[in-house]
């Protein structure tokens, strides 16, 4: 990758996949996420894509940072991160929409059962007129259940699909827990690489 831009807010609208760097239990990783969630207060179809996180979790992390619930929430939780969902839903129309909007893909190596139902909120939202915005979490973990060429194959066919669909979604991984090659491969896929490092964000733009 080349060339470096200086905010996540010029990432936010020249990328339509961004590869965020940092360790699992590190500080700013969560508030990066959200930055990168961009929850202003236009509307947006948020969809979070989870390993490791409950829908819950997920929202709660976007109801801290801003007062403006998505209008449209989806949530595909992978393999045991499914909690409640009643407690912390948005009000309004999110509410009813992410009653309807969790699905549960239950086999981690589900890769084809987890691209239907990304693909699903996608079209789902397609002309509803709002931005989506899309949190994967996390690479790392779908890589404890799929070899690197099984997980880059889904990537390389998903971003193409976001990209198609003008959404922006951004992508967790722990760099200490690959080695080089693994995240650079990875990195490859993406329009911009966001790291987290030595109390330092550094981003890399293609």
């Amino acid at each position: 990758m080349t060339g470096e831009k200086n905010t996540l807010e010029t990432v936010f609208d020249e990328a339509s996949s961004i590869l965020l760097l940092a360790p699992s239990l590190g500080e700013g990783e969560s508030d990066t996420c959200i930055e990168l969630l961009h929850p202003d207060n236009s509307d947006k179809n948020a969809l979070w894509v989870s390993y490791t996180k409950s829908p819950d979790a997920q929202l709660r992390r976007w109801r801290t940072h801003s007062d403006h619930a998505p209008a449209n929430v989806g949530v595909v939780s992978v393999g045991d991160s499914m909690r409640s969902v009643g407690t912390a839903s948005p009000q309004g129309g999110a509410a009813q929409e992410l009653d309807a909007g969790v699905k549960t893909v239950t086999n981690p190596n589900d890769l084809t059962g987890l691209g239907i139902n990304i693909t699903e909120h996608l079209s789902r939202w397609q002309d509803n007129g709002n931005r989506t915005v899309v949190c994967v979490d996390s690479l790392t973990a779908m890589l404890q259940y799929v070899e690197l060429q099984t997980a880059y194959e889904f990537l390389h066919v998903l971003t193409g699909r976001l990209y198609a669909s003008d959404a922006v979604a951004h992508f967790h991984m722990d760099p200490g827990a690959h080695d080089d090659q693994t995240v650079e491969s990875i990195a490859s896929l993406c329009d911009a690489v966001v790291e987290l490092r030595d109390d330092e964000r550094r981003i890399r733009c293609r």
